[in-house]
């Protein structure tokens, strides 16, 4: 914090030295300390990294071009003795670098790894020509890339469509009413469409449009086995039992099943205000 150089670098100073004291407290690491701490741990001792290195010594890494660094090292790290990796990857497809994937990872994989074999998977059975051609056509002028030629044996297909859209109000607007266009036309009926969307919160604008032109829809969505509410309170509770001081946990079991709880000093626990330790939080009052 004494080299920020802006309020909002000061405040985030202070909420990640807070975030990491809470990890501590709770004997809990982050996404990124599993990642970190294991390379530091392989790095503290050869003799552990040596016992991994046996233990896996075939690994293949899917998506190869959303990895970041230190997932990279890792991977390196455990396949140095053996160097059997087989990565599976597309430049093109690199959308994740908001969250510290690094493309340069796929691009400088033949550099790292000369004797790896590249096979190219450039026949496509999904897409129809025009699609194809057209994706080609906009990837192209990416700088940073592996070049290819993908084809396929489908039809040429409907020419693609681009839409420059303003807000997503808009987008969703434009997408009823072409649904509606190809419905009064005869020669579609509304359940002969579906619409996908990459991430559930772009669902919220659809359905309300939707719903603001009358058009009857369903949303086929799943819960996954892990994103059952009862599923992930019975692996809270496994949590606890393997770590007391797991306050996340304790937080999403402690009213379930319902409980009558001393709310007061609970709410001052989770504030930091109670001058009561976690192990009097253990023993809850009833």
């Amino acid at each position: 914090m004494k080299h920020s150089r802006s309020y909002f670098e000061e405040v985030i100073g202070r909420v990640y030295e807070r975030y990491e004291k809470n990890l501590i407290e709770s004997k809990a690491l982050d996404f990124d300390d599993l990642l970190m701490k294991t390379v530091n741990l392989f790095r503290k001792h050869p003799e552990i990294l040596s016992r991994y290195q046996e233990r896996y010594i075939h690994i293949m890494v899917d998506e190869f071009q959303d990895t970041n660094l230190v997932q990279y090292e890792l991977i390196k790290q455990i396949g140095e003795k053996y160097r059997n990796i087989c990565a599976v990857g597309d430049p093109d497809q690199s959308i994740y670098s908001w969250r510290s994937a690094d493309l340069r990872n796929i691009l400088s994989f033949e550099h790292d790894y000369p004797d790896a074999k590249v096979v190219l998977l450039e026949q496509n059975y999904r897409s129809t020509k025009n699609i194809l051609e057209t994706a080609s056509n906009v990837i192209s002028v990416n700088q940073k890339r592996k070049a290819k030629r993908l084809w396929t044996e489908n039809d040429a297909g409907e020419r693609t469509m681009v839409l420059e859209a303003y807000t997503e109000q808009e987008e969703a607007q434009f997408v009823v009413r072409e649904i509606e266009q190809l419905v009064a036309k005869g020669k579609f009926r509304l359940g002969d469409f579906a619409v996908m969307y990459r991430t559930n919160a772009q669902s919220r604008v659809l359905e309300e449009a939707f719903i603001r032109y009358g058009v009857p829809y369903r949303l086929v969505a799943g819960t996954r086995f892990y994103e059952r509410r009862e599923v992930k309170d019975v692996i809270a509770y496994f949590r606890l039992i393997q770590n007391p001081q797991d306050s996340v946990s304790l937080q999403r079991v402690i009213n379930v099943p319902g409980r009558v709880l001393a709310r007061r000093r609970w709410l001052n626990y989770l504030t930091g205000r109670s001058r009561w330790g976690f192990r009097h939080m253990t023993r809850c009052d009833y």
